[in-house]
């Protein structure tokens, strides 16, 4: 056995729990807390996940969906230990993780120039390297928030699922979006509309009873959501992009140092298959929802051509914004390198998953071979 940690006392009751195998090795089992509910991209993608990782080695997880943790919680819970590890979005928490949503915030920037395939597979590898790799101010705020970030994942391109209908920029002036990326609220309040926000488990009642008149999300959501029943209007390639400031796998600090180096490792090693898996899951279940919400009867709407021209004008200025607010706001240092790094990083990822951006596995293997290969489970997270 390689040890056994004592079950942490908790408020919910749960903690991580060695637990004896039929060969005599202890099985690890890290209890983890994602705020959606069963049956979505994002759950789905970490079943699939957990299956393989359980098939492998001695780790494996306990998938709480929704009942443990909500999406907003899950950050908190995580870093006081409520779950060992989590489905962590930190767009909730601006301050808290400002510099890992400095790239989240730029994702708008993936369909400048030549769009790829898939804005999550790229967005997914963009903020992936660059917190685990370039960003040592990133490591340092998930450090003070008791949490090891082990990779991101992205979402099918934002579309507007509306209560009426955004036919041409004209439409947007008066209505409510709701937001979960600040550039993409300021994207609207750019056509007149206005920006408002709310955690993602809030959405359909807010929809329902007119709080909001649109939501700024992905596809899929439609389902992980139960968004079909309140949207009656689907716009896309509006504003686009990808939500991709996600913990996919953030594990709570005092349970990663407790961990054997052994286990460790094979975290390391399995985790790009579980941002491949969950970001695949959203490129695949776009179409399916977009399908089955036009057989629901839901309108499907192609954003003309001017909204679009008027889309990426917006997103070329908005850069020099995002610096500004992440510096005063946040107080964010050598801000002009760090949006270098991430643009650079863009157009390296939109070559590497060019080709692959369907492909769980193949996929799964480039995250590994460009970032999660280059981290040492000795050192990652353990000063």
């Amino acid at each position: 056995m390689h040890y056994l940690k004592k079950l942490k006392l908790t408020t919910a009751g749960f903690g991580l729990v060695a637990t004896l195998s039929a060969t005599g090795v202890a099985a690890e089992t890290l209890n983890y807390a994602i705020g959606f509910p069963p049956g979505g991209a994002a759950t789905d993608g970490i079943k699939e996940f957990n299956e393989l990782l359980s098939a492998e080695g001695d780790v494996k997880l306990k998938v709480f969906e929704l009942s443990l943790l909500n999406l907003k919680e899950t950050a908190p819970g995580v870093r006081d230990g409520l779950a060992d590890a989590g489905y962590v979005i930190t767009a909730y928490y601006p301050a808290e993780f400002s510099e890992i949503n400095l790239p989240a915030e730029m994702s708008m920037l993936t369909n400048i120039g030549t769009p790829p395939k898939s804005s999550g597979a790229v967005m997914a590898g963009v903020i992936t390297e660059y917190a685990m790799l370039h960003c040592l101010d990133c490591q340092a705020q998930f450090k003070r928030e008791n949490q090891v970030f082990l990779g991101a994942m992205g979402t099918s391109e934002y579309v507007s699922l509306c209560t009426s209908p955004i036919r041409a920029a004209e439409d947007l002036k008066g209505k409510k979006m709701r937001s979960s990326i600040a550039a993409m609220g300021r994207w609207a309040e750019s056509f007149g509309g206005t920006k408002v926000s709310l955690p993602a488990n809030d959405i359909y009642e807010a929809m329902s009873q007119g709080v909001v008149d649109c939501a700024m999300i992905s596809a899929p959501e439609l389902g992980n959501l139960q968004l079909f029943d309140v949207t009656k209007y689907i716009t896309l390639n509006a504003p686009g992009g990808s939500f991709s400031g996600v913990g996919a796998l953030n594990v709570n600090l005092d349970t990663w140092h407790d961990m054997s180096a052994e286990d460790r490792a094979r975290l390391i090693a399995m985790a790009p298959y579980n941002t491949s898996y969950v970001t695949v899951n959203y490129s695949d279940n776009a179409a399916t929802d977009l399908e089955k919400a036009t057989e629901m009867g839901v309108e499907i709407i192609e954003a003309p051509q001017a909204l679009r021209d008027a889309t990426e004008a917006f997103v070329t200025q908005d850069i020099e914004l995002i610096k500004t607010n992440f510096a005063n706001d946040y107080g964010l240092q050598n801000v002009d390198e760090k949006v270098e790094i991430i643009i650079a990083l863009i157009e390296k990822w939109k070559g590497l998953t060019d080709g692959i951006y369907n492909d769980k596995d193949a996929l799964a293997q480039v995250y590994a071979a460009e970032i999660f290969s280059k981290v040492a489970p000795d050192t990652y997270y353990m000063d």
